[in-house]
C-alpha cells in the first residue's frame, strides 16, 4: 500500500517496516504522536513529505519480514510483546540503571547532566516496571480470557480501562525519554569518555527505540485486537 499525506504516524509504522528508524532519525513520535498525520508530523519535524516516504520505501524495501502483525491473533501479539520487548528489558533495564548510577557518582561533578539522567532513568525504569507488571498481571490475562470468550463484554471493559491507564504511563514514559534526549545531546557522549559512559548513553539510544517500538504496538497493535 502505498504511503499518503494523510496517512497516520501510526498507521505507516504498522504497515512498513523500518519506519521506525526513520522516524526516529527526524524525531517523530510514532508512540504517543502515532495519531498525527504524516503531514502533521513532517511540518512539525521540518521534513519534506516526499523525503520521509522515499526513505521509508527505500528502508522497508531493504528489510525482509516475514511476520505480519495484521495476521496477529491475541495469542500471537501476546507471546511476541513478550518474546520482544518484556524479555529485553529485563535484561537491559537494570544493567541501563547500574551505568547510570556508577556514571553519575564518578562524573557527576564535572558533568552535572549525568546525575539528572541517572535520576531521570530511575523514574523511568519504576514506570516502566509498572506497565509490565500490568502487563503480565492484568492486561494479558485479560485479552486471553477475552479471545476464549466471544460475548466477554465484562474482560473488554476492563481492557478499556487498562488502555486509558498505559496510555497516560506511555505519554510520561515518553517525557522521560524526551528528557533524558535533551540532557544527553541526543545520547551523545562528551569526547574522551570512558566506556561505561559511551556504554550508557549507547544502550539508552536503544532503549529509546525499543520502548517507542514496545509503546506502539501495544497501542496500535495489541490493543486493535480488542
Amino acid at each position: 500500500m502505498e504511503i499518503q499525506i494523510q496517512d497516520t504516524v501510526a498507521e505507516t509504522l504498522t504497515q512498513n517496516i523500518g519506519a521506525d528508524n526513520v522516524f526516529g532519525k527526524y524525531n517523530i513520535d510514532f508512540c504517543c504522536g502515532g495519531g498525527m498525520s504524516l503531514e502533521q508530523a513532517c511540518k512539525e519535524s521540518g521534513v519534506a513529505f516526499e523525503t520521509l516516504k522515499q526513505e521509508i520505501e527505500a528502508i522497508k524495501n531493504t528489510i525482509s519480514r516475514d511476520v505480519k502483525y495484521d495476521d496477529f491473533n491475541i495469542e500471537d501479539s501476546i507471546e511476541y510483546v513478550s518474546a520482544n520487548f518484556h524479555q529485553y528489558f529485563a535484561e537491559n533495564v537494570p544493567l541501563i540503571g547500574q551505568y547510570a548510577a556508577k556514571v553519575a557518582q564518578v562524573h557527576g561533578e564535572d558533568h552535572g547532566e549525568v546525575v539528572e539522567v541517572n535520576a531521570v532513568f530511575m523514574q523511568l525504569s519504576t514506570l516502566l516496571g509498572n506497565c509490565l507488571t500490568m502487563d503480565d498481571d492484568q492486561l494479558f490475562p485479560k485479552m486471553t480470557s477475552y479471545s476464549d470468550n466471544s460475548n466477554a463484554t465484562t474482560e473488554a471493559n476492563e481492557i478499556s480501562i487498562l488502555k486509558i491507564n498505559l496510555s497516560s504511563n506511555y505519554k510520561t514514559i515518553g517525557n522521560f525519554l524526551k528528557e533524558l534526549s535533551g540532557l544527553t545531546n541526543k545520547f551523545t557522549a562528551p569526547e574522551g569518555a570512558c566506556n561505561t559512559y559511551q556504554t550508557l548513553y549507547v544502550k539508552l539510544a536503544d532503549l529509546e527505540q525499543k520502548l517507542h517500538n514496545y509503546m506502539h504496538f501495544q497501542m496500535n497493535v495489541l490493543f486493535s485486537k480488542i
